[in-house]
């Protein structure tokens, strides 16, 4: 006999219900339809006996049911369910094997009297059903209505397991669309650290029951490491990304059946979600989990992640971000043939990723260079990783640009060669840190500076100016979306940013940083405590930065003292003199706009001594749109009039003089 397993065991279930409504048939008066079943029985119990010698042993039902310990009449009710999902003949069969609640599916009555299955042992089925059944365990079968199970109730296979015994490969959608299947790359990058490390974790993941957690950067490699030391797959799921997706325990129910059915072995990503008191019932459902799988599990962390609440063994590494030379075998690898060793080695210097991240990078820059229809070339890789970075924020920075040069910045010489010193410290810290040795004397290759002045003394320009002179993407930090009223997810919200800017060597811009960095004070109850451990962690992290940040204040008096010596630079912006007002007037007004040709901007610096930069920018606005009003140019008269409404809007009195 011909056909697929799944073929031949509903071929199978089918006859024996066939074969049930003869049987129930032949006690009592037949009608013309019972008699024609009665006479063919002894052809269906020949067909039967086929069906039986043709199933091979190792087919994928009878491999699962070795696999979970189920009797034969358990395994036979998998198939039963499987049977009456998809098969319409013997959707036609069932009712007449007796009542059954639920439209679909097949009833344990049913099911009883169809395999002719003893009272005892249907007794003895029906509760295993309500308990810790494997069936149940793993949800590979469910009823139609799980609130009042009776032996009518209905029960139907579920999708996945449908799928697998018919032969489909296809992951479960409810897994996949949170993670899903780990890739291993088929030639993985030899490399000290990470052999020792691949060598460790798969001696682990071969011993006992245990938890295996891994921590490290954001698409540095957690997951491949993970999949790469174990010789089986590795399912995954994302505890960030089921923010917005189905509920936990349903997920992790289906990672759970899909692992079994695979074969693999379990990893929940996005561990640290489970931070905070907001995470309490997430921690246990994660702790329940662990502790119901039957080998190990990979935990995946960004940050120190305190207690798993298990009383198995834990198991925590770190994995350093790969080295330059690494991450240049890295992205060779993803580029194939690409013949750019050079842009290469620059770019894995520059940015410090991980495989996860180097292979979303070069999937943007193939399409940016096919999108040119020009060979791909290291313009295609940096915009690759510029296109992928904002993603990694999560929402908690902001892309900030500007069009303005060092041109349109007035400074006074002091300031600027303070300046200056800065963005060489950032353009040569490849070669002091690297190839000087004065690395190893610093706990990170990241340059922190505070700009500090009073309001509208351009500080935020100019980060962004220099910026866009380092050829950085500037993202400035959301301070309301990034504090949280929860305790610790505020620290892990600031981690992420910081990763992201690693990775991505962006900029970041903390503006009013005094409200992030401000003095810890003395404990004098539980909200002082957890600001202050919000400062800890932040001058942590700012020192084991590795990217470029700049922070401006009003207020530096109010900024935690050990913060100070993490600085790179600490740069005052002085409110600006008449002659820097004039030149701000002067630099401030476009070369298109039409203008009178008798302005006296020293005389609006000298009437207007409160203004700084950005003042003077709004009411040079003001004033042009007051022009365009009136059809006219820009004259002296619309810029003091523009300049009195700003100050009125400072709070301040114009005086006689200024009118």
């Amino acid at each position: 006999m011909v056909g697929s397993p799944l073929e031949l065991e509903i071929l199978r279930i089918r006859l024996l219900a066939v074969r049930a409504i003869a049987r129930a048939t032949s006690a009592g008066p037949e009608p013309p339809v019972h008699a024609a079943l009665q006479t063919e029985r002894t052809a269906v119990d020949d067909r039967l006996e086929e069906v039986s010698r043709a199933l091979a042993d190792g087919d994928s039902a009878r491999g699962l049911g070795y696999l979970l310990g189920l009797r034969p009449d358990e395994l036979s009710f998998l198939w039963a369910t499987v049977a009456a999902t998809v098969d319409p003949e013997l959707a036609i069969h069932l009712p007449q094997l007796g009542p059954r609640y639920g439209r679909t599916g097949i009833s344990l009555a049913q099911f009883c009297s169809m395999v002719e299955l003893g009272s005892a042992r249907s007794v003895q089925l029906g509760l295993d059903l309500l308990s810790s059944n494997p069936l149940i365990r793993h949800h590979l079968v469910e009823p139609i209505d799980p609130r009042a199970i009776t032996m009518e109730t209905a029960w139907v296979a579920t999708p996945r397991v449908v799928a697998f015994l018919s032969g489909t490969d296809a992951i479960d959608p409810l897994v996949e669309q949170v993670g899903g299947l780990v890739a291993v790359p088929t030639e993985p990058i030899s490399d000290d650290v990470l052999d020792e490390l691949r060598a460790r974790i798969g001696e682990l993941a071969a011993g006992q029951p245990c938890a295996i957690l891994i921590q490290g950067r954001r698409a540095g490699g957690r997951r491949t490491l993970a999949a790469s030391a174990v010789g089986c797959p590795v399912v995954a799921i994302d505890l960030e990304r089921l923010r917005y997706s189905t509920g936990l325990g349903e997920t992790l129910a289906g990672l759970a059946r899909e692992v079994l059915l695979r074969g693999a072995l379990p990893l929940i990503a996005g561990a640290d979600e489970l931070v905070g008191a907001e995470a309490t019932q997430r921690r246990r459902e994660v702790a329940r989990f662990i502790e119901a799988s039957p080998g190990p599990v990979f935990v995946i962390t960004s940050t120190t992640l305190s207690q798993l609440e298990v009383s198995r063994p834990v198991f925590r590494f770190e994995l350093p971000l790969p080295s330059p030379r690494t991450r240049a075998a890295m992205w060779r690898r993803e580029l194939g043939g690409a013949s750019i060793d050079e842009a290469i080695a620059r770019v894995a210097h520059r940015f410090q990723l991980g495989p996860g991240g180097i292979r979303d990078a070069v999937i943007a820059a193939r399409a940016n260079a096919t999108a040119r229809r020009e060979p791909i070339g290291e313009i295609d890789l940096i915009q690759g990783l510029h296109s992928t970075v904002e993603e990694r924020f999560g929402g908690f920075a902001r892309r900030h640009t500007t069009h303005l040069t060092w041109a349109d910045v007035v400074l006074v010489p002091e300031i600027r060669d303070q300046i200056d010193q800065l963005v060489s410290r950032v353009r040569d810290s490849y070669q002091v840190l690297d190839q000087w040795g004065f690395q190893r004397h610093l706990p990170g290759s990241g340059v922190a500076a505070l700009f500090s002045g009073p309001p509208g003394t351009g500080k935020t320009m100019l980060a962004a100016v220099m910026a866009r002179a380092l050829g950085l993407e500037l993202f400035r930090v959301d301070l309301s979306q990034i504090t949280s009223k929860w305790v610790g997810e505020t620290e892990k919200q600031l981690d992420r940013v910081f990763d992201a800017a690693e990775t991505g060597h962006a900029m970041l811009l903390f503006d009013e940083a005094d409200s992030l960095f401000a003095k810890r004070t003395e404990v004098k109850g539980a909200t002082e405590r957890y600001a202050n451990l919000e400062v800890n962690f932040l001058l942590q992290r700012i020192e084991t930065f590795s990217g470029v940040a700049v922070l401006t204040t009003n207020m530096d008096g109010s900024l935690d003292p050990a913060f100070r010596r993490r600085l790179a630079a600490h740069i005052r912006f002085p409110h600006p003199d008449r002659q820097e007002r004039a030149e701000l007037w002067r630099r401030l007004l476009p070369s298109a706009a039409p203008v009178a040709r008798d302005l006296d901007f020293e005389r609006l610096a000298s009437d207007f001594p409160a203004f700084a930069g950005a003042q003077i920018r709004n009411a040079l606005t003001t004033a042009a749109f007051l022009a365009a009003r009136s059809g006219c140019a820009i004259d002296q008269a619309l810029l003091r009039r523009a300049a009195s409404e700003e100050t009125h809007a400072m709070g301040r009195i114009v005086t006689a003089r200024q009118s």
